[in-house]
């Protein structure tokens, strides 16, 4: 451990260096600067901020922007002195490995652990962030535990929320897996952050061992701790968590008891011996440990019954769901709500958000919480938030979804629980996700509500087609209309800020969801939302195929508009394909019926599609005759994302008529209305259209940022064009190495 004095001269030295650096750099504009100082400045910088945010923790100080996710369980932890000392050693720099591996069986303490060695970490100040993400917990199906996502991969989720963590939007916002990954590896170089991955068991072996390689590859001083039942990664100390020796369980047991009376006065009344075999009974493993006190302290057990039931436990091949079905035996009507509520919160919950989920009054909740963390089906956290241990979870799903075993375990005594109160905040979610986001012209002012608990989200819609058992034989209606209503409020959304590839998963499961509802409709949009993204990334087939899907659901049961809107989509294919002149058919035939319906809305989408076809036949006075009609409609209704779209094909067109004077005006509103809105595809639109507007002029250095600004956010969506931007950068580099 660096002392403050060090840390002061280590922070001393690095900025006269800098100060060195930006010296030399001052002689060179951005463009010539030789890349070996480019690094050296960059790296120089990192270590500054490093060394900066280190010292802020051994002064007290800890700044808002200070990256630390770090969950503290208000609870005891004893022992482990030595395992403790091995994963100090194993993060400090001097180790050359990437850090710590902490496995063994569950229950043994292992997160524990790793929070505990993450708290030290941060007192002694030995890194400048302090990351923590859980993998998911096993879902149950009737084929057995599965574990799904919307995410491309598991690997993917945790860098997601690592890289959130950072502060790091653009990297959130990327929808290529790979290129994330690459990317979080580039933002932690120069840095010392921990990062911790819990309960690693959850995944399969091929997602196990995609983040064993990537800890190989964390650039030092960076470290890692992963949790795990089974072995995962090398070139890292692992640390093989066995049973507490007797004197830490007898630790534990009057630390527990300090904060619960009446099991501390049967602790003082219990003798010696009867505490040891309690001791053996539970196998020194802490979990066990912790739940039967718990029942001690809740149910007035003695210490001899508890150990007589403990002995049974045991002798169960499912140890804790024996333990588990004892706890809640007798649970309130209250508890099993509050604990059906957290199986569905991915992230810990507040006590105000478990009362809007439950209808609980708080009074009520935290009485049932009280009970529930005493007993150790719940964990306190920080900040008044509460979550349940990954095994809890698992048996809560099965208690609500009616499931007799877990894995091949049976579920000891049968315990049920009401699937009403699970149902209830399944409900609360989508209707969370209803009220922040939707179609309306204002509803991105309210996506960041959505970005903020986009973890939980993403856990109910995978819910809920579990529940509803799609594709399938459909076992639950309820289900199924909720996931259809999710997947309704969430599209939008999901477009603007990039999650392409989630909007195709959910898309598909709306799909499936309306065909086993027979609602055929509702099964028409989900296709709907599939094939245009694959039209923005001109997968013309795929785009075709769902199109076709489309055209016969809404033949099947669709309105006119649904109608209506398949003839459009087959419109823009076929413009894609090249086929004007069908394509100005179909736009033609879609025209009519929106008039008829008097969509405005809808009505200036086709003037705009209508100017596209004409724009490419070379037809350019008709086509600005169709935008201009569009954008007339969307500024009389004040949709700011559609005026962006429409005033970014005006500036196109403009340059198509070498009019680059004209463009500028136009692009400039659109990159206003787009980074208002915060849809993507048009900020790099814009960019890309004023790149070029400079290209024309001549003034390559200032087109340039703006033209690779488009890129990264083309080549993260994937977007058609790809191949235009990447030589609109390369024409640019070329012509302004020549000024």
């Amino acid at each position: 451990m660096e002392d403050q004095t060090n840390l002061e001269q280590m922070l001393s030295t690095a900025r006269m260096i800098l100060t060195v650096l930006e010296q030399q750099a001052a002689g060179y504009t951005n463009l010539t600067i030789p890349a070996h100082l480019k690094v050296q400045l960059e790296q120089k910088r990192q270590e500054v901020t490093s060394l900066e945010a280190r010292l802020s923790q051994l002064q007290g100080k800890r700044p808002e922007s200070f990256p630390d996710n770090l969950p503290r369980y208000n609870d005891v932890f004893v022992g482990r002195k030595q395992e403790i000392a091995r994963c100090l050693e194993a993060l400090s720099p001097e180790e050359r490995g990437w850090g710590v591996t902490i496995d063994g069986i569950g229950g043994m303490g292992k997160t524990a652990l790793a929070l505990e060695v993450a708290h030290l970490a941060r007192k002694q100040a030995l890194f400048d962030a302090y990351l923590f993400v859980s993998a998911k917990t096993t879902w149950l199906s009737a084929e057995g535990v599965r574990e799904e996502t919307l995410a491309l991969s598991s690997l993917d989720s945790f860098c997601r929320e690592f890289a959130k963590g950072l502060g790091q939007t653009d990297i959130v916002k990327m929808t290529d897996a790979t290129e994330r990954r690459r990317a979080l590896l580039d933002a932690l170089r120069g840095r010392r952050t921990l990062l911790i991955w819990d309960n690693l068991e959850t995944l399969n072996a091929e997602e196990r061992d995609m983040i064993a390689e990537f800890v190989r590859k964390l650039p030092t001083p960076n470290k890692a701790i992963i949790t795990s039942r089974r072995r995962t990664g090398e070139s890292a100390v692992t640390i093989r968590l066995d049973r507490l020796l007797e004197t830490e369980a007898l630790e534990l047991m009057q630390a527990k008891g300090r904060s619960h009376p009446r099991l501390a006065q049967e602790l003082n009344a219990t003798k010696p011996e009867i505490l040891t075999a309690l001791y053996e009974a539970s196998g020194g493993n802490p979990l066990a440990l912790d739940w039967t006190l718990g029942q001690v302290a809740d149910k007035g057990y003695s210490i001899s019954v508890a150990l007589e039931r403990l002995r049974n436990a045991a002798k169960s091949p499912d140890l804790y769901g024996f333990l588990f079905a004892d706890a809640a035996q007798t649970l309130s009507g209250n508890d099993r709500t509050v604990l059906s509520a957290l199986a569905v919160f991915t992230t810990p919950a507040t006590t105000p958000a478990l009362a809007d989920a439950t209808d609980l009054a708080i009074t009520e909740l935290q009485v049932s919480l009280e009970r529930l963390v005493t007993l150790s089906l719940v964990n306190d956290l920080d900040g008044e938030r509460f979550g349940v241990h990954p095994l809890t979870r698992t048996y809560i799903q099965a208690a609500v979804g009616g499931t007799d075993t877990v894995g091949t375990a049976p579920l000891v005594s049968g315990i049920r629980f009401d699937s009403a109160a699970q149902h209830k905040v399944l409900r609360y979610w989508v209707d969370f996700a209803q009220k922040y986001g939707g179609n309306s012209k204002d509803a991105y002012k309210t996506h960041d509500k959505l970005e903020a608990e986009w973890q939980n989200l993403e856990g109910v819609a995978t819910t809920l087609r579990e529940m509803a058992s799609i594709p399938g034989a459909l076992k639950e209606r309820q289900a199924a209309q909720m996931l259809i209503d999710l997947e309704t409020a969430l599209y939008n959304f999901l477009f603007f800020r990039g999650y392409w590839d989630e909007r195709v998963r959910l898309g598909e499961w709306r799909y499936q969801a309306g065909k086993a509802l027979g609602q055929w409709s509702d099964a028409g949009w989900g296709a709907y939302q599939i094939a245009w993204i694959h039209y923005n990334r001109a997968e013309t087939d795929r785009a075709a195929s769902w199109s076709a899907q489309m055209t016969d659901a809404m033949e099947r049961g669709g309105s006119r508009l649904g109608k209506a809107t398949a003839i459009s989509l087959q419109g823009a294919i076929a413009e894609q394909r090249n086929d004007w002149a069908e394509a100005e058919r179909l736009y033609q035939e879609t025209l009519a019926i929106y008039r008829e319906l008097e969509d405005e809305v809808c009505e200036a989408i086709t003037f705009n599609d209508l100017g596209g076809v004409a724009q490419q036949q070379g037809q350019y006075d008709r086509a600005e005759s169709y935008y201009k009609q569009a954008l007339a409609i969307e500024e009389k209704l004040e949709n700011k994302e559609r005026q962006a779209n429409y005033c970014g094909n005006l500036g196109l067109l403009a340059l198509d008529r070498d009019r680059p004077t004209e463009a500028r005006p136009w692009y400039k509103r659109e990159l206003v209305l787009a980074q208002e809105v915060g849809r993507q595809d048009l900020v790099a639109d814009a960019q890309i259209g004023l790149a070029q507007v400079l290209e024309e002029e001549g003034r390559y250095t200032e087109a340039l940022p703006l033209a690779l600004s488009a890129l990264e956010i083309w080549e993260r969506l994937r977007v058609q064009g790809l191949d235009f931007s990447r030589q609109l950068v390369e024409r640019l580099r070329h012509k302004a190495g020549m000024e």
